[in-house]
């Protein structure tokens, strides 16, 4: 792998910008129902190759859009991507997205530092005050992780999801950038 282009690291795991063969890894994962079944894009469908390729070409257009992948410094992999939508500048808030699919990664703290350093990057450099968040409450594991990096719970819908025939509520999480903590 070449010499990846590195945003702003820590010691686990660094946030770097995308390059066209993080595609590979981003159209392997797409096409799983069951990570679907956890992004709020539910497409329920199998994305083709050219679909990630447009919006991978796509990413730097979007100016309310900042994605990374996230690259395990030690093994020196991408593990998914983590991004910031719908970018306020004028209200300075932003709404965190993020994946991480390979089971295994998610219990090495990858998951939380990627979090820690996007939030590090909000607010250090982006001079936001808020990141909220969108969380199916089956997602019990995210839900721990943002509990941990002082989100909280700001609202909650009853029965907003239909996802492998059952109900789940939908929770909104937010965090300020005077609760976190550096």
């Amino acid at each position: 792998m070449n010499k990846r282009i590195i945003v702003i690291n820590w010691e686990k795991i660094s946030l770097i910008v995308p390059e066209k063969q993080d595609i590979e890894i981003w159209y392997k994962w797409i096409n799983n129902i069951e990570i679907q079944s956890y992004l709020w894009l539910m497409f329920w469908s199998i994305i083709s190759k050219e679909a990630e390729e447009k919006y991978y070409d796509n990413l730097n257009k979007n100016k309310e859009q900042l994605t990374f992948s996230i690259f395990i410094n030690q093994d020196k992999k991408v593990i998914w991507n983590i991004s910031l939508m719908k970018i306020d500048f004028r209200n300075m808030h932003t709404e965190l997205w993020i994946v991480i699919t390979d089971e295994k990664n998610l219990s090495k703290w990858y998951w939380t530092e990627s979090i820690y350093l996007i939030l590090k990057y909000v607010f250090d450099v982006l001079w936001l005050n808020k990141v909220y968040l969108r969380l199916n409450s089956k997602n019990t594991r995210a839900k721990k992780v943002y509990d941990k990096l002082w989100f909280i719970e700001v609202w909650r819908f009853k029965k907003h999801n239909y996802i492998f025939w059952e109900f789940h509520d939908e929770i909104i999480m937010e965090i300020f950038k005077e609760k976190f903590k550096r």
